[in-house]
C-alpha cells in the first residue's frame, strides 16, 4: 500500500470515527439516568440526543460531578456537532427538544395540548375514553396508562390530552362534542396520535394483552406526519 493510499483509508474512515460523538449514561445530582450522546455545550446548558432521536437540554449544574468532568475533558467540537446533527436529524423536520425532567400530564382541552405539541415537537395522545361506565376503557387505563412504564415513556415521546365522556359517550362539552365528530369516534376507548395540527396520524384502541411497551412499539411505528 502506497503513502496516498494509506492517507485515504485514514481520511475515509480513521478521521469520521473521532468526530462522531458517542452515547454513555448521563447521571444527574438525583442519581437519575439517561442515555444519550453530547452534542452541545453552551454555557451551564448541555444538549443531548436521546437513542430516539430527539433532543433534550439540561443544566450542567444539575449532572454529577464525574459527567461535568467528563464535560470539561471532552467538550464536543463544533465539527462533531455539525456531524452528528447532518447524519441524525432530517432537513425537513425539527427533531423534539424535550427538558430531560419533563414530566408528562394529562391534558383536559385540545388547545392546550396543542400549545404543549408546538413547544416540545412532541405528538399527541388523543384519549377518547370513558372511565365512569366504560370496562375496557377501565381495562386499558389499568394495562397501560396508569403503569411508571407508560409514565417513563410519555415524558420524552407524548403530549397527553384525556377527554372524559359520560355514559354511551355522551357529553355537553360543545367542544369535546366536535372533537369525537372530527376524528370520527365510533366505540370506547379510542386513543389517537395528532400533530399540533390536530392532524390524526394513527389510531388504536384497547385489545386484550396489551401493556406499555407493546403500546410504546406502536407510538414508535406511527407516522410522524401526513
Amino acid at each position: 500500500m502506497n503513502w496516498l493510499s494509506v492517507c485515504l483509508f485514514v481520511s475515509l474512515f480513521i478521521c469520521p470515527a473521532a468526530l462522531r460523538a458517542e452515547y454513555r449514561n448521563w447521571t444527574n445530582a438525583e442519581g437519575k439516568n439517561v442515555d444519550a450522546e453530547l452534542i452541545k455545550v453552551d454555557g451551564d446548558t448541555v444538549t443531548f440526543r436521546l437513542r430516539s432521536g430527539s433532543t433534550t437540554v439540561y443544566a450542567q449544574s444539575k449532572l454529577s460531578e464525574a459527567d461535568r468532568d467528563y464535560i470539561a475533558k471532552n467538550p464536543p467540537s463544533a465539527a462533531s456537532t455539525q456531524t452528528t446533527t447532518a447524519a441524525k436529524t432530517p432537513t425537513t423536520t425539527a427533531a423534539p427538544t424535550v427538558s430531560a425532567d419533563r414530566k408528562a400530564k394529562w391534558q383536559t382541552k385540545m388547545a392546550k395540548a396543542q400549545e404543549e405539541a408546538k413547544k416540545t415537537g412532541l405528538p399527541i395522545l388523543v384519549l377518547f375514553t370513558g372511565t365512569s361506565w366504560c370496562p375496557y376503557c377501565v381495562k386499558l387505563e389499568a394495562a397501560v396508562f396508569s403503569k411508571k412504564e407508560f409514565s417513563t415513556f410519555a415524558d420524552k415521546n407524548l403530549v397527553l390530552l384525556k377527554l372524559e365522556f359520560g355514559p354511551g359517550g355522551n357529553t355537553n362539552d360543545k367542544a369535546e362534542k366536535k372533537l369525537q365528530s372530527d376524528f370520527g369516534v365510533k366505540g370506547f376507548p379510542t386513543y389517537f396520535l395528532a400533530d399540533a395540527a390536530a392532524t390524526k396520524l394513527a389510531q388504536g384502541g384497547y385489545n386484550d394483552g396489551i401493556t406499555p411497551e407493546s403500546f410504546a412499539a406502536w407510538v414508535t411505528s406511527a407516522p410522524k406526519s401526513k
